[in-house]
């Protein structure tokens, strides 16, 4: 009977023996299984931090195609790829990698009208070009300046002054250099800063504007104090006409003019000017000093008028990224609209 008793006791340690075991095998596996869903949900989490930064830089470059690859983001490392698919549409991939787990997202965004191609301070649009200036107290300057003028920012620098041909290049070159003024010409590549921007539709981008416009002014000649915006709550300003102003003018956002623009008073506008009509005659300067942050697009899609820029005062045009990318986000127009996402 103690024999048989012993036997029982072994018996029973033995079995508790094996249960134990089990119960801390079943526990590990428990817990590492909760590690790896951690951790795959942590790569998920670290690519769809991927396609946000692509999607913010994108909002700020539509031809950005750089991507990223194996950068630090959500704790883990992130590699994303942008390929274009169609006319301003894209795909982003990312991948998304935490301890050896990784998780993938696609997603194909739609770009139009997003933000412009800006290649220079002064695009100047036409099949021909005049450039002339009276005096050379002024400046084109194609360098990123940040949007307080405290300095120029880290941007990449643009041309002082853009043509839409090679030749139009050459012709802009020697009118500045034979007025004396071509160091005024400031910004990427050799001075004078003159070189050709991609194909962009003006009369396209213009109606995109004017169909968004947040005032109408009616075309004249203004020689009035008036402030129309500023860069926290920026406007669009469409005028269907010639446009003149000659007072103290102060602006932020988007002014578009279906005719000549004559700035000639003490005027500032942070943004981008937009002046399209047959016969262009853009005159900067006169009497006032004229600021203008951002770009200005100006000239004709017609090919039998002449596109005539004369630059007289001491007026400035100066690129700057910082100052298109506030306006554009605070106007509503950085949007990326997104139509496939996959996880």
């Amino acid at each position: 009977m103690g024999q048989q008793s012993l036997i029982i006791v072994a018996l029973s340690s033995l079995l508790l023996s094996i249960s134990l075991f089990g119960f801390l095998g079943v526990w590990d596996n428990s817990n590492e299984a909760t590690a790896s869903f951690f951790e795959r949900e942590q790569a998920l989490n670290v690519a769809r931090s991927g396609v946000n930064m692509a999607v913010t830089q994108l909002r700020r470059q539509k031809t950005w195609r750089t991507g990223y690859t194996n950068v630090l983001a959500a704790g883990g490392r992130v590699t994303v790829r942008i390929t274009d698919i169609g006319v301003d549409s894209v795909r982003i991939q990312s991948q998304g990698t935490v301890n050896g787990f990784t998780h993938p997202i696609l997603v194909e965004a739609k770009l139009s009208s997003i933000f412009p191609t800006v290649e220079s301070a002064l695009a100047v649009f036409g099949d021909s070009v005049s450039f002339t200036n009276s005096g050379k107290s002024w400046t084109v300057d194609g360098r990123d300046w940040k949007m307080d003028l405290s300095g120029v920012a880290s941007a990449s620098s643009v041309h002082g002054i853009g043509v839409q041909t090679s030749k139009i290049e050459g012709d802009v070159e020697k009118q500045v250099t034979a007025n004396g003024v071509a160091s005024n010409v400031m910004g990427k590549g050799s001075t004078p800063s003159v070189g050709t921007f991609g194909t962009t539709n003006l009369f396209q981008l213009q109606q995109f504007y004017k169909d968004r416009r947040t005032i109408l002014l009616p075309a004249g000649k203004y020689a009035n104090n008036a402030v129309f915006g500023t860069p926290a709550n920026p406007e669009i300003v469409h005028v269907p006409g010639d446009l003149e102003w000659s007072g103290v003018i102060s602006g932020a956002g988007i002014l578009v003019v279906d005719g000549q623009l004559v700035m000639k008073g003490k005027v500032s506008w942070v943004g981008i000017v937009l002046a399209l009509s047959g016969d262009v005659k853009l005159e900067l300067g006169g009497t006032g000093t004229p600021s203008l942050l951002g770009t200005v697009w100006v000239g004709t899609t017609d090919p039998s008028k002449t596109t005539n820029v004369h630059v007289n005062g001491t007026p400035d045009v100066r690129y700057s990224y910082e100052a298109l990318t506030t306006i554009l986000a605070n106007l509503g127009l950085l949007e990326v609209e997104i139509y496939k996402y996959y996880e």
